[in-house]
């Protein structure tokens, strides 16, 4: 494989490499370090340092993005595509995997609740809470481009399976979510709308992409009496479900 090397698992305890500036130089603790550390045990330092260097060059960033919103968005997407150019798909799912696993307690620390006394001060002068959207997909490029095309004030979130996608669900519980049902690119069947049904607020949205209308159609009648369901042409491509999902939420 391209540069792998197992003695790059000391990588984050070396320091500087001794090159100029870099992606992965002076990395504070943190979300970001998890990825280093992640791809330390893969890549040789000289390896690593031109992966990372090409990822956040797809991205248009300077180095790996810290905050949480950010870093979702690059592991899922250009991180992605840099990584299964050089060792494949099944790899780079892997890493994925295990980044998004590494990541993930950070993340629900920075999700978590606000105290009753900073949430009373910042009531007046907060803006709404970003809406959320649950991409429930097995392609990382769906994540990357949803959110490209959705802009910052709305974050969206990859879902690999439906445990995962329950446990999201519960931890928003109460808020309006849109959840994108990917089922070109499926990792969960038709029987999650059971889920959907049960957990999703009725304010929420459930958008079914990709699939044939007959099983939308089975899907919309599961939902009945429970979040909105937005049916979609199976012909729909992935360059015009961002406007669907911008229509759905406004």
């Amino acid at each position: 494989m391209d540069g792998i090397s197992n003695g790059a698992r000391t990588l984050h305890r070396r320091g500087s490499f001794g090159m100029s500036a870099s992606p992965i130089q002076d990395v504070s603790p943190g979300l970001s370090m998890i990825v280093h550390e992640t791809l330390a045990t893969v890549f040789s330092p000289p390896r690593l340092q031109k992966v990372l260097a090409e990822a956040c060059g797809v991205a248009g960033l300077a180095a790996v993005p810290e905050a949480p919103v950010s870093l979702q968005v690059f592991v899922e997407g250009p991180l992605f595509t840099t990584l299964a150019r050089r060792l494949g798909v099944s790899v780079a799912l892997e890493l994925n995997r295990q980044i998004r696993e590494a990541v993930e307690p950070g993340i629900a620390v920075d999700e978590g609740p606000i105290s009753a006394v900073h949430k009373g001060r910042d009531q007046l002068t907060a803006p709404p809470p970003a809406r959320r959207v649950l991409a429930v997909t097995q392609a990382s490029l769906v994540v990357f481009l949803l959110q490209d095309q959705l802009g910052d004030s709305v974050e969206v979130l990859p879902i690999g399976d439906a445990r995962h996608l329950e446990d999201r669900l519960r931890r928003f519980g109460g808020q309006p979510l849109l959840v994108v049902v990917d089922r070109r690119h499926p990792c969960v069947g038709p029987e999650v709308a059971r889920l959907l049904r049960r957990l999703l607020e009725p304010i929420g949205c459930v958008i079914w992409w990709g699939a044939e209308a007959d099983e939308q159609l089975l899907v919309e009648a599961e939902l009945t009496g429970g979040p909105t369901f937005v049916p979609t042409s199976d012909s729909l491509q992935l360059a015009d479900l961002g406007g669907v999902c911008l229509s759905a939420i406004a």
